[in-house]
C-alpha cells in the first residue's frame, strides 16, 4: 500500500491503514473526517460510540458556533474573547500540553543571519503581557525551549536549568546598535509569517506592536494557508515565522533533536549543539544525557535560534453530556470509552 502510493496512503480513506478503535469511513479534506467503531479492534466491547464525526475548521469562531448551535459536542481552541463566558456556562475545559509556542527564525537569511538582531528581537518581547491579555487560556510564559511536565528522579527537566529567554528593552536597542542598525536604522524590510488563525494573527500583531515600541522597527505580517506555511517553512522562504511543536513522547529529546542537523526549519547548524545531541542519545546514562541536553538548550539561545512564547495548554469545550473521553498531555484525544449520556 506503501509503495503504491508513498505520498497519499495515509491520506485517503481506500488505502489508510489503522488499528484503533474506530476506522475512518469518509473523508472530506478541510471540511470533515467521519469515524466508525472498529468492530475488529482487541477491546471492541468497550468503546460505545457508533459512529463520530469531526468537522474540520481553521476558524476558532466557527468551532464554537458549532458546539453553540447543537451540531457538535465538543471543540479545541475556543476564541480567548469567549473563555470567560464559557467557562461562567461550565463549558470550557483546559488540559496539560506537553508543548511550546514560538518564533523561529531563518538564521540563513538577512538580517537574522546576524545573532545579535535575533537576540535584539527576541528581548524586546514582554511574554507575560502577551499571555495575560492576549493568550489566556491558562498558558505560560515560555523562556526556554524544553516544555514543563518532564520529570526524572522527581526533578523536572525544566526546573533543573535556567531559563534562558530574557526581557531587556535597553538591553535590545543596544544589541540592534551593535548589529549595524540603530534604532532599527537600515534594516532590511522584515516580514514575519503566520498560517491563517485568529489567535496567530493576533499574537503577531501584539509582537509586531511591542518590535515598533521596543526597537523602533516596523515588521510587516503575512498570512498563509497551513499546507502553503508549511512549506514556506520548509523551504525557508522567510525571515521569522510562527511555529509550535507538541512532544511525541515523555522525553527532552522529543523537544531537543528539532534542531539537529540537516533540514530544521531555523536553517541552523552547529556542530557543538549536534554533538551534545549524539552523547544524549548514544547513552543509557540518566545524569550525562540530561547534562548533555541541558548543555545543548542553552548553545540553542546562545545562538537565539527562536523566540520561545508560552508553554501550551489545550483549552477546549465540551458539553456537559460528552463522558468518557481522555486528554493525553501529549495532545492526543481517546474517545476509545466516550459516550453521550442521555
Amino acid at each position: 500500500i506503501v509503495t503504491a502510493s508513498p505520498d497519499k496512503w495515509s491520506a485517503e480513506v481506500a488505502t489508510l491503514v489503522g488499528n484503533g478503535p474506530f476506522k475512518i469511513t469518509g473523508w472530506v479534506h478541510s471540511s470533515k473526517i467521519e469515524f466508525a467503531k472498529n468492530d475488529h479492534y482487541w477491546d471492541a466491547t468497550a468503546v460505545k460510540l457508533a459512529k463520530m464525526e469531526w468537522p474540520i475548521s481553521d476558524s476558532q469562531s466557527t468551532r464554537l458556533s458549532l458546539v453553540e448551535n447543537n451540531q457538535a459536542d465538543m471543540m479545541v481552541e475556543p476564541p480567548v474573547v469567549e473563555h470567560d463566558r464559557l467557562t461562567q456556562a461550565g463549558l470550557l475545559r483546559i488540559s496539560p500540553y506537553l508543548g511550546i509556542y514560538y518564533y523561529v527564525f531563518n538564521t540563513q537569511q538577512a538580517p537574522f543571519d546576524n545573532v545579535k538582531v535575533r537576540q535584539a528581537f527576541s528581548q524586546s518581547i514582554n511574554r507575560e503581557a502577551l499571555v495575560n491579555n492576549v493568550v489566556k487560556g491558562g498558558k505560560k510564559p515560555a523562556y526556554a525551549w524544553v516544555a514543563p511536565g518532564l520529570s526524572f528522579d522527581g526533578k523536572d527537566f525544566r526546573d533543573e536549568s535556567n531559563n534562558y529567554a530574557t526581557e531587556n528593552k535597553a538591553q535590545a536597542q543596544k544589541l540592534l546598535a551593535e548589529a549595524g542598525y540603530p534604532a532599527g536604522q537600515g534594516l532590511p524590510p522584515i516580514t514575519l509569517l503566520f498560517n491563517t488563525g485568529e489567535m496567530h494573527k493576533s499574537i503577531a500583531e501584539a509582537i509586531q506592536e511591542m518590535w515598533k515600541q521596543n526597537l523602533g522597527v516596523t515588521v510587516a505580517l503575512s498570512n498563509q494557508e497551513s499546507k502553503v506555511f508549511l512549506e514556506s517553512r520548509s523551504q525557508g522562504t522567510f525571515q521569522i515565522a510562527r511555529a509550535s511543536w507538541i512532544g511525541d513522547y515523555a522525553d527532552p529529546m522529543a523537544f531537543m533533536d528539532v534542531f539537529t542537523d540537516p533540514g530544521n526549519d531555523a536553517k541552523y547548524h552547529n556542530s557543538s549543539y549536534n554533538k551534545l545531541i549524539e552523547k544524549a542519545q548514544s547513552t543509557l546514562d540518566q545524569p550525562v544525557r540530561l547534562t548533555a541536553m541541558h548543555e545543548a538548550e542553552k548553545l540553542l539561545f546562545d545562538d537565539a535560534v527562536i523566540i520561545p512564547i508560552y508553554y501550551t495548554t489545550q483549552p477546549f469545550v465540551v458539553k456537559p453530556s460528552v463522558k468518557g473521553y481522555f486528554w493525553s498531555v501529549l495532545g492526543l484525544a481517546d474517545f476509545k470509552t466516550a459516550y453521550i449520556e442521555k
